[in-house]
C-alpha cells in the first residue's frame, strides 16, 4: 500500500507540471488529430476543422522524417568503437556491419511493431512537439506457442506519458496512465495479482470489459521501495484501487523520449502543429467565412415588396406567377452584399504557406531534381538543406542511438542465454565500448560540406596542375576515395581492404616486372635472330682469311 500510494503521489506531482502543455496539445488535437487519444470522450469530433491542408502537411513532415532518418529498406546506421585507432581494423568493422545487419533484422521482424510504431510516433512529434517509445525485451512465446520477436516497440501517446528529466536534460523518469478492461487486466498481470473485489467480477461477462486506470512508473528513485534487483525498477500500479499489480525492472532505461523544439528546462518541447496553431485556427475562420461568402455569392438572399404567400422556385424551367408589376417590374431583388470569394482564397492560399513552412514544406524541395544538376550542385543543395533542418533531426537522431544501444545490448544478453545466436566480438573489442555511426540520408546531408570541400579542393589543384603536375602530389587518393564512400554511405564489405589493396598493387608491379623482362628477353632473341646471318659471314670470312 505504502508503494501504490508513492506512485500515485508522484505521478500526480508529475502531472501538474505537465499542465501548461496539456491545454495546448487538446487545441491541437481539436484541429489536427481529431482522432487521436488525446480528446478521448471526444474523439472524431470535426466540428473546428475546416481544411484538410494542416492535416497534409502533418502527414508529409512525417513521412519526410522517416525517410530521412530510418528509411525502410535501407541501413541507416552502423556499429564502431569508440577508439578511433580500432576504426580502421578489418575484422571489427566486418564485425560492425554483421552486427547491425543482425538488429535490422531484428527490429523488421513481423509483430516486432517497428514500422508503425515509429510512424504513429513521428506523427506525435509533428503534432504535439514529442514523441515517446519504448523497447520491450520478449522472452515468452506468443499465445499460440509461436515464436516473437526478441524486442517488441511500442510508441506511447504522449498524453498518458509523465516525464523528468535529469541535470543534463535527459529522460529518466518516466510515468505512464493507461487504461485496461478487466479482461485484459487479468490476461497481462495474472489472475492471483488483481484485488479480491475484481476476482469477484470474473464470473460476470457484462464486468469485464469494465475499464479501470493503471500507472506505469519506472523510476530510479523506487530503488528501496521495490522488490527488485535491476538498475531501473518498474511497477504498475492499480491507481483508483492502489494496488500494485507488479513489482519488475529493466537493465537499460527503456524509453526513448525527444521533442522537436526544446523548451529551457523543460522535459516537453514544441512540435511544428503547435508553433502553426495560431495560423490554422485562422485558416479554420477564414475557410469558414469564405464559404459562407461563395454561397452568398452563389445563391443569394432576396427581398420582396410584399410578403411571398409561396416558396419562391429557382430551379431550371420554373414559373413564379405574380412576381411582375404591370410595368415590368421585379417584386424581388437579390441582396447584393458584394462578397469577394475571389480574395478570401488568395488569403487562404497565403495562410496555408504559412502553415506548410512551419512543417519545413519549403524545404523538402531544395533536392529536387533537374535534369541539368551537375554533381556537385546537388552536393551544393543538400549542405543548404542539412543546415536549415539539421538541427531540429540531431536530437532524434540521439533518441535513436539510445535505442539501438538498449536494442545490442538485449541481443547480447540473450545471446549469453542461448536463445539467439549472435557472431562473438572481435578480440580488439572485448570491454571497449560502441559508438553508432548514422548512414541515413540525413547522415549524408550533414556530410555534404566535407564531400564538397573535397570535390573543390580537386577541382582547383587539377586546374593549377596544368601549370605544376607536382601539385597532385600533395594529396592521398586512396584516402580521399574512402573517406567520399564513407561520406556517401557506401557499405564497407564493397571496398577491398587496405592490405588487399597493397597486395593487389605489388601483384601488378611484380607482373609488370617479369612482363618487362620477357619482353626484354624476346627483344634480345628477336635481335640475335637479325643479326645472326651477317655474324655467320663474318665468321666465315675470318676463317678464310687465315
Amino acid at each position: 500500500m505504502q508503494l501504490a500510494e508513492t506512485v500515485i503521489n508522484r505521478q500526480s506531482a508529475l502531472q501538474q507540471d505537465r499542465q501548461k502543455y496539456d491545454k495546448v496539445w487538446k487545441e491541437t488535437a481539436e484541429r489536427m488529430d481529431p482522432f487521436g487519444s488525446i480528446l478521448d470522450g471526444k474523439r472524431g469530433d470535426m466540428s473546428k476543422m475546416f481544411s484538410s491542408r494542416p492535416l497534409q502537411d502533418l502527414s508529409r513532415f512525417a513521412a519526410a522524417i522517416e525517410s530521412l532518418l530510418i528509411p525502410r529498406g535501407s541501413v541507416w546506421h552502423g556499429l564502431e568503437p569508440v577508439e578511433d585507432e580500432l576504426k580502421e581494423d578489418d575484422e571489427v568493422q566486418a564485425w560492425g556491419e554483421a552486427r547491425a545487419k543482425k538488429l535490422f533484422q531484428v527490429r523488421y521482424m513481423a509483430k516486432s511493431g517497428f514500422v508503425s510504431n515509429t510512424q504513429r510516433m513521428f506523427k506525435s512529434l509533428g503534432c504535439y512537439g514529442n514523441q515517446v517509445l519504448m523497447t520491450e525485451e520478449v522472452l515468452e512465446r506468443g499465445p499460440g506457442g509461436e515464436d516473437l520477436p526478441p524486442i517488441r516497440y511500442r510508441s506511447i501517446p504522449i498524453n498518458e506519458c509523465y516525464l523528468a528529466s535529469n541535470a543534463w536534460g535527459q529522460t529518466d523518469v518516466f510515468y505512464r496512465v493507461y487504461k485496461l478492461t478487466l479482461r485484459q487486466i487479468i490476461t497481462e498481470f495474472g489472475e492471483d495479482n488483481i484485488p479480491l473485489h475484481l476476482k469477484q467480477r470474473m464470473d460476470k461477462p457484462d464486468l469485464l470489459e469494465e475499464k479501470f486506470e493503471i500507472i506505469h512508473a519506472i523510476d530510479a528513485s523506487l530503488s528501496g521501495k521495490i522488490k527488485t534487483n535491476f538498475a531501473w525498477p518498474s511497477v504498475h500500479v492499480l491507481k483508483l484501487h492502489h494496488h500494485v499489480l507488479r513489482e519488475s525492472g529493466y537493465y537499460e532505461f527503456p524509453i526513448h523520449a525527444s521533442s522537436f523544439v526544446e523548451s529551457d528546462g523543460e522535459t516537453y518541447g514544441w512540435g511544428p502543429a503547435m508553433m502553426a496553431l495560431p495560423d490554422i485556427k485562422q485558416l479554420n475562420v477564414m475557410n469558414k467565412t469564405t464559404i459562407a461568402a461563395a454561397e452568398q455569392a452563389v445563391s443569394p438572399a432576396f427581398a420582396t415588396v410584399q410578403k411571398l404567400k409561396r416558396r419562391l422556385n429557382l430551379g431550371a424551367n420554373a414559373i413564379n406567377p405574380d412576381l411582375v408589376t404591370d410595368d415590368g417590374r421585379l417584386k424581388i431583388q437579390p441582396i447584393v452584399t458584394g462578397a469577394r470569394p475571389d480574395i478570401g482564397e488568395q488569403l487562404i492560399e497565403k495562410k496555408q504557406l504559412d502553415i506548410s513552412a512551419n512543417f519545413y514544406g519549403d524545404l523538402w524541395q531544395i533536392l529536387v531534381n533537374k535534369p541539368d544538376m551537375t554533381a556537385y550542385e546537388a552536393a551544393l543543395r543538400a549542405q543548404e538543406k542539412n543546415e536549415l533542418i539539421g538541427p531540429p533531426f540531431a536530437k532524434q537522431e540521439e533518441m535513436l542511438a539510445s535505442m539501438v544501444m538498449r536494442e545490442n545490448a538485449i541481443l547480447e544478453r540473450q545471446a549469453a542465454d542461448g536463445i539467439i545466436e549472435l557472431a562473438p566480438r572481435p578480440q580488439a573489442l572485448e570491454g571497449r565500448s560502441l559508438s553508432l555511426k548514422f548512414t541515413s540520408p540525413m547522415a549524408k546531408l550533414r556530410r555534404a560540406a566535407e564531400d564538397v570541400g573535397i570535390q573543390r579542393t580537386l577541382e582547383t589543384a587539377a586546374q593549377q596542375a596544368q601549370f605544376d603536375p607536382s601539385i597532385m602530389d600533395n594529396f592521398d587518393h586512396d584516402k580521399i576515395i574512402r573517406a567520399r564512400a564513407d561520406i556517401n554511405g557506401m557499405p564497407a564489405d564493397l571496398l577491398r581492404s587496405i592490405d588487399e589493396v597493397q597486395g593487389s598493387r605489388q601483384a601488378k608491379a611484380e607482373a609488370e616486372q617479369q612482363q618487362g623482362l620477357l619482353e626484354q628477353q624476346q627483344q634480345q632473341a628477336e635481335i640475335q635472330k637479325t643479326l645472326a646471318p651477317a655474324l655467320d659471314a663474318q665468321t666465315r670470312a675470318n676463317e678464310a682469311l687465315r
